[in-house]
């Protein structure tokens, strides 16, 4: 994430908060598909950890659907590289470079990660052109 350090002097206080707008305007956000591998991460450290027997577990204990937890954790078979380069996406507020269904869409419907890397050099130049 990145840091947006603001001089603050008095004069600017009494003119307004305009900078304020500006700064928030700029202002990127990790993608929700970031935040959402980051939490399959998540999930399967706990499970690694033993707090859960199994994803079935994990479902029951977190209140999620075992379809979801699957969901969740396929987002793990995806090459290593892409997911490095998916949990450092960052968007501007409202907007959303790829959704995680396109993303399962897209790149799991195979395990073979030269294709999945082809496929993600095709999808990222859509979303980057856009």
């Amino acid at each position: 994430m990145t840091e947006l350090v603001v001089p603050f002097s008095p004069t600017t206080r009494t003119r307004g908060r305009s900078w304020h707008k500006a700064a928030a305007a700029k202002r990127r956000y990790p993608a929700r598909v970031a935040r959402q591998l980051a939490l399959a991460h998540a999930l399967q450290r706990r499970v690694d950890r033993g707090e859960f027997a199994d994803y079935a577990d994990l479902a029951r204990g977190l209140g999620f659907t075992r379809a979801r937890v699957t969901q969740l954790m396929n987002l793990l078979l995806i090459a290593t590289d892409i997911q490095e380069e998916i949990l450092f996406l960052e968007v501007l507020p409202g907007r959303q470079p790829i959704t995680e269904h396109a993303l399962r869409d897209a790149l799991l419907t195979t395990l073979d990660w030269r294709k999945q890397r082809q496929r993600w050099d095709a999808l990222r130049a859509g979303f980057e052109a856009g």
